[in-house]
């Protein structure tokens, strides 16, 4: 696998707004290839080892998570340009903001640890995009290199008192235009999202660590939408707030 090839072929195509057809030889196999093209992508497009943003997931609680860094993380209301995505993907999720560092080492951080360098959750819309012409076909491993269809996260309304937020109860609401798209309670795929925090900053220590004002978002609640361009997307948690995003 010749990694550089690959990340080089991805960061080129996110830079241009545009899609390609990956070839077989350069697609990853396996969970460690798909790590090693992330951070060769971000390498190539000149991020810091420290990235501003990450992505953690998981299908269900029994599985094991993935992460990816982001690389654009913006404030709402934010506005984005249509033509620099190629899916015009967004979905609902929930973010924290780190206010501590942990950083790169070799021992394993608590999960006391790592909540305790927690500062605030915040509202968030992540706004989703493939490189890769095929990516609904493409196995998980080659999504996974390709940042698991991250453009960038919009971070919205925060909140410092979570730690005994029921997300069983918690409802979400997408909006496009004003009108619901769509709605649900207790409906992340884990339950509680901050659990998968540990799992994300062990590791992350193996690959710069987090850094104080890192933003880590933490998977849908709604599933994956396509919008149009123009759209307005508005994302609410009853009782946290909202954030917003114009596709212009």
């Amino acid at each position: 696998m010749d990694i550089e090839r690959a990340a080089g072929l991805i960061a080129a195509a996110r830079r241009q707004g545009r899609r390609i057809r990956l070839p077989a030889e350069l697609r990853a196999a396996s969970p460690a290839e798909a790590y090693a093209i992330q951070d060769a992508i971000g390498t190539a497009l000149g991020v810091p080892h420290t990235a501003p943003g990450w992505k953690v997931g998981a299908p269900d609680a029994r599985t094991e998570p993935s992460a990816a860094p982001i690389y654009e993380v913006l404030a709402s209301p934010a506005r984005m340009p249509a033509a620099r995505m190629a899916m015009l993907g967004v979905e609902a999720e929930i973010a924290v903001v780190f206010g501590a560092a942990l950083p790169a080492r070799s021992e394993p951080y608590s999960d006391e640890a790592v909540m305790a360098a927690v500062r605030e959750l915040k509202v968030a819309i992540e706004l989703c995009d493939s490189r890769l012409d095929d990516w609904e076909g493409a196995t998980d491993a080659v999504k996974l290199a390709d940042h698991q269809l991250n453009h960038a996260l919009v971070l919205g309304d925060a909140c410092e008192r979570f730690r005994d937020i029921d997300f069983a109860k918690l409802t979400a609401i997408t909006r496009v235009d004003g009108a619901v798209l769509k709605q649900g309670t207790g409906c992340h795929a884990v339950g509680n999202p901050l659990q998968l925090l540990q799992w994300l900053a062990n590791h992350a220590r193996t690959r710069g660590g987090i850094g104080a004002g890192t933003a880590v978002t933490t998977g849908a609640w709604l599933g994956l939408h396509r919008v149009t361009p123009g759209a307005v997307v508005q994302v609410e948690f009853a009782r946290l707030g909202a954030a917003e995003v114009t596709l212009t």
